[in-house]
């Protein structure tokens, strides 16, 4: 009998030459169990996915529930649907008033895409600002602003028009111009080493933004969802930005992210073409 060990070489696609292949029967909590019994405590969390834990109760009964009614139902945006309507609520109950209307996507990196092309149509630019060492995700777009060539080199030619900085270099955010369509950054880098920012950082750019017309967009796919003692570490800095990145533990466990951004400015996506980002599930 072929194992569960050898399909998953033969048939899945690998995403390294040496995969940890540990064969998990079920998780709870903080642990995971392997079919010999062996309990792990998974310190990974999915990659900071599993903030309320494996199986919790209330993410289990919100999914049974849901299965009685629906699941997938039409492309997004199109049709009202209540869990959708709830959340995008209460995420907007807990955030700035500019900060007032929700895109909901399937992962982080999708987030990013929806948000940069979001930048565009509010700004008319195609220049966007990224850090050196940042992370925001695999697909082409959120790839050509990653500040870190090891991911990228084997991928291009990206799309064109980013500018990486320094992480807090106060002096280098001069080189936010009136080209700049946005810039994005992670409030606290963390595939870079959990690097925080120096005081006046984040309101230095802030400032900078507002003078040259660019946009703020916060990745908080890592940070967010009370990572880091608030639910989004923006708050304890005091700089909101235009936009807001969502994802990981947004879903509990299930595949979910979301940009957030001022109903105005979210219009723009309905016209010119209609459906102007689109996702299914």
């Amino acid at each position: 009998m072929i194992s569960d060990r050898q399909l998953f070489l033969r048939h899945l696609a690998q995403t390294s030459e040496n995969p940890m292949m540990l064969e998990i029967e079920r998780a709870e909590g903080v642990y995971l169990f392997g079919h010999d019994g062996k309990k792990y405590i998974d310190l990974i969390s999915g990659i900071s996915v599993s903030n309320v834990g494996h199986l919790h109760p209330k993410v289990v009964f919100a999914i049974e529930e849901q299965l009685k009614h629906y699941l997938h139902l039409m492309v997004y945006g199109e049709f009202i649907q209540s869990p959708q309507v709830s959340y995008a609520k209460l995420l907007t109950d807990h955030l700035p008033e500019k900060l007032d209307s929700v895109y909901f996507t399937n992962s982080g990196t999708e987030a990013t895409e929806g948000a940069m092309k979001l930048a565009k149509r509010v700004t008319g630019r195609t220049e966007f600002v990224s850090f050196f060492k940042s992370y925001h995700g695999h697909t082409q777009g959120a790839l050509s602003l990653m500040g870190d060539e090891y991911w990228k080199h084997a991928y291009r030619p990206l799309i064109p028009g980013n500018r990486l900085l320094p992480f807090n270099d106060i002096h280098a955010i001069d080189q936010i111009t009136e080209k700049t369509a946005a810039v994005i950054m992670e409030p606290i880098q963390a595939e870079a080493g959990v690097i925080l920012p120096q005081p006046a950082f984040l309101p230095e750019i802030r400032k900078r933004c507002n003078e040259t017309g660019a946009l703020l967009i916060f990745d908080e796919i890592q940070t967010g969802v009370g990572r880091t003692g608030t639910l989004f570490f923006f708050e304890q800095q005091g700089v909101i930005p235009d936009i807001l990145l969502l994802a990981k533990s947004l879903g509990g466990g299930l595949p979910l992210g979301a940009f957030i951004s001022s109903q105005q400015y979210m219009q723009l996506l309905t016209h010119d073409p209609v459906l102007g980002h689109l996702t299914t599930f």
